[in-house]
C-alpha cells in the first residue's frame, strides 16, 4: 500500500500542536507556498489557534517554517510533506528538508535576549513516517550528528494526526 500524500501545512500544524504540548510557543512562521497548497487556508488556521490566547504569530516567506521559544527551549524547525512522486522525488525533497534545517543551527550565546538566558536551541525536521523517508533518516541522519546538531526528528503520523519524536539519543 503506497503511504497517503500528506501536505506540509498539515506537517506543520500537527506539528505546531506539539511544540504546544512541550509548553513552546510558536512565533514565527514560513508557511509553505506553490502549486497544490493552500497557503490562505494554512495561515488562517495558524492564526485561529493563537487567536483564543491574544497571540498573533509573525509570517515571513523566508526561513525555519517554525520558530518556537519557552524559557528553556528555542526550537527552529524546518516541515515537509509527502507527495506522488517516485523514489528520486522523495530524495530530494529529503535532501533539501536537511540541508535547510541544518542552516539553522546556532553556536551559543543565541539572539533571543536577555529574557531566555537558559534556552537552549532544538532544531527539528518534521516529515511524515514514510518508508522513503524513514530510510533516508536512518542511511544519513544518524546519532553522532543528531546529538551535535541537538536535531530531533518529528514524525507525523497520518492515521492518528498525531507527531512522535525521536530525540537526538534514539534509534530509529
Amino acid at each position: 500500500m503506497a503511504f497517503p500524500v500528506v501536505e506540509e501545512t498539515t506537517v506543520m500544524k500537527a506539528t505546531t500542536d506539539y511544540l504546544i504540548s512541550r509548553g513552546v510557543l510558536p512565533y514565527r512562521f514560513s508557511v509553505a507556498r506553490g502549486k497544490g497548497i493552500d497557503t490562505s487556508q494554512a495561515l488562517t488556521a495558524l492564526s485561529e489557534k493563537f487567536k483564543a490566547v491574544g497571540f498573533t504569530p509573525q509570517f515571513l516567506s523566508y526561513g525555519a517554517d517554525i520558530e518556537g521559544l519557552s524559557e528553556t527551549e528555542w526550537w527552529r524547525v524546518e516541515c515537509k510533506g509527502m507527495g506522488v512522486g517516485k523514489g528520486p522525488t522523495q530524495r530530494n525533497h529529503f535532501d533539501r528538508a536537511l540541508a535547510s534545517v541544518v542552516t539553522y543551527f546556532e553556536a551559543p550565546p543565541y539572539p533571543l535576549g536577555p529574557n531566555y538566558p537558559a534556552a537552549k536551541l532544538f532544531l527539528g525536521l518534521a516529515l511524515p513516517s514514510s518508508s522513503d523517508y524513514l530510510r533516508e533518516l536512518k542511511r544519513r541522519v544518524r546519532l553522532p550528528l543528531r546529538k551535535h546538531l541537538n536535531l530531533w526528528v518529528l514524525l507525523y503520523e497520518p492515521v492518528s494526526g498525531s507527531v512522535k519524536e525521536v530525540s537526538p539519543d534514539q534509534e530509529f
